[in-house]
């Protein structure tokens, strides 16, 4: 419903514009006739569905009368449409006229062979069959069709055939006929303007047969098959004044004709695609003849797939340049983003390589940093350490002083009172041993006020069972003590031992006992004691 509705609108726009189609712009009515073109199955449709009808009818038929008149309108459908098909009915169309001894019939019959026979190129099989034709005591119709078939025939065979003397002698030939036929016509009727519209153009009267075509498109009664012929006419004459833009325009008028009759055997669509292809409209041009080869192959016209041929294969290598030239610019454009990309890669690539120096760079300061501010914390200790102990230094040392100065005020008195029994007496070991482990209390006390929390975090390297001191006390075991000595550090063996007043292997001895005990590594321990944090400098 839907299609048949688009195709009644496309039938009354284009019936509209018929008035007025060759005032409008070429573009615009390129466009009308690639929306017939699209279209186009539409008016096929359409003819197929008449054949279909009319093969109907011959299938009911159930005399040779009524089988006669189906064939021949076949015919008349197939005639423009299908060759085979149309040469088919033509001689079926035969057959039944001789069996029915009707000598009109007869003439009909054979006049559709001969048209199928010129139409398809075949001009001597043609001659041969229209000198058989008797048109004596035949209707008036039967002579009308046999006058214009003879004229059509002289003067497509002169179109066909340029050669000198013998086009001409076709075209005179033409011509008699066509007088013939115009007597016989009504005068002013379509098919006597269109006939003597075909004779002045042959006759190379352009003007008068311009005239002549231009007075029969204004009629009302024009049907689009006849339209598109005496479009396609004016065309061709337009072109050989070398007015190209007035050409194009009737050719596509005849164009749009013939897919409204759904004519396929046709020139105005080979003849505008060698138009298009000067002006430089090679797809469209490509397109067209294509679509014009196509025609000439459903209707099996010789001498129209030799004239498409003839301009096929410029048009296609003019189309393989356009494309080669598209191919080329798009290999260098392919070749340029290729390299943009190539470069791009090569870009990126070095960026990372920085991006990854800087991060290896970054990630080494930031180490730099860390081992700078570790060691920076190991200064800030040292310092600290070394304030502290200098300021114990001090401390000893003048206490050293005082009593090494009491000690020979006495060593004094007693020689000058001869009391050398109650001098050797104050020289006791017991002395010395105190005075030993009070150094051992005041290192005790200045390490732990260094480091707080050095008996804690010592503890935790052992079992719960293994802790020999509490965090609140102010004293460190003689293990302690050799550790403490290291975490100061005071790693040499010999110097620990002196200040211990013990021998280097009590030392060694007591450091693996601990260090057996704990529960790290041995490895690890003493790390584990340089570990244990200080307190910072005010």
């Amino acid at each position: 419903m839907k299609k048949s509705l688009f195709l009644l609108f496309l039938l009354s726009v284009t019936g509209c514009l018929r008035g007025y189609s060759a005032s409008l712009p070429l573009d615009t009515m390129l466009v009308q006739l690639d929306t017939h073109l699209a279209n186009s199955k539409q008016y096929i449709d359409r003819k197929e569905k008449q054949i279909a009808e009319w093969r109907r009818k011959l299938g009911e038929a159930v005399s040779d009368e009524k089988r006669y008149e189906a064939s021949i309108h076949l015919f008349d459908e197939y005639k423009s449409y299908k060759y085979d098909s149309a040469y088919t009915y033509a001689n079926r169309s035969l057959h039944l006229a001789e069996k029915l001894h009707n000598r009109g019939y007869v003439a009909e019959a054979n006049g559709g062979i001969v048209f199928c026979l010129l139409s398809s190129g075949l001009f001597k099989e043609a001659f041969d069959v229209i000198s058989r034709i008797d048109i004596t005591d035949v209707s008036l119709s039967s002579r009308i069709a046999y006058y214009s078939l003879y004229s059509r025939l002289y003067y497509d065979i002169a179109d066909y055939n340029h050669e000198a003397p013998f086009q001409n002698e076709y075209i005179e030939k033409g011509s008699l006929y066509t007088d013939s036929l115009l007597r016989l016509l009504p005068e002013k009727s379509l098919k006597w303007w269109y006939s003597v519209g075909q004779k002045q153009m042959k006759e190379r009267q352009y003007d008068a047969s311009i005239s002549s075509f231009s007075t029969l498109l204004q009629r009302k009664d024009l049907d689009p098959h006849t339209e598109a012929i005496v479009s396609s006419s004016l065309g061709w004459m337009y072109y050989g004044r070398n007015d190209k833009e007035l050409a194009m325009t009737y050719l596509i008028r005849a164009a749009i004709g013939d897919i409204r009759s759904a004519t396929k055997e046709t020139t105005a669509l080979r003849v505008l695609a060698g138009l298009l292809y000067e002006r430089g409209d090679i797809n469209r041009a490509n397109n067209y003849v294509r679509l014009a080869l196509e025609d000439a192959n459903f209707y099996n016209a010789r001498h129209r797939k030799i004239e498409v041929g003839s301009i096929l294969p410029i048009i296609e290598q003019d189309r393989f340049d356009i494309v080669k030239k598209q191919r080329n610019v798009l290999i260098g454009f392919v070749s340029l983003v290729s390299l943009l990309f190539i470069l791009l890669l090569i870009a990126t690539l070095i960026i990372y390589k920085q991006v990854k120096k800087l991060r290896t760079a970054r990630h080494t300061i930031e180490e730099r940093n860390q081992q700078l501010q570790q060691t920076n914390n190991q200064l800030s200790e040292a310092n600290n350490i070394k304030d502290e102990y200098i300021g114990y230094s001090f401390y000893l040392n003048s206490e050293y002083i005082d009593k090494m100065e009491t000690l020979y005020k006495m060593i004094n008195r007693k020689i000058a009172a001869r009391q050398y029994d109650d001098l050797r007496t104050s020289f006791k070991e017991a002395d010395l041993n105190k005075e030993r482990d009070n150094m051992y209390a005041s290192f005790d006390e200045t390490f732990l006020k260094l480091f707080p929390g050095f008996i804690a975090a010592y503890n935790k390297l052992f079992p719960a069972e293994e802790h020999t001191r509490s965090e609140n006390e102010k004293s460190l075991t003689s293990e302690m003590r050799i550790f403490a000595l290291i975490r100061l550090g005071i790693c040499e063996t010999e110097r620990i031992a002196k200040f211990l007043n013990y021998s280097i292997h009590t030392i060694n001895t007591y450091k693996t006992r601990v260090k057996n005990k704990s529960l790290v590594s041995n490895e690890q321990f003493e790390a584990k004691i340089m570990e244990i944090a200080a307190v910072a400098p005010q």
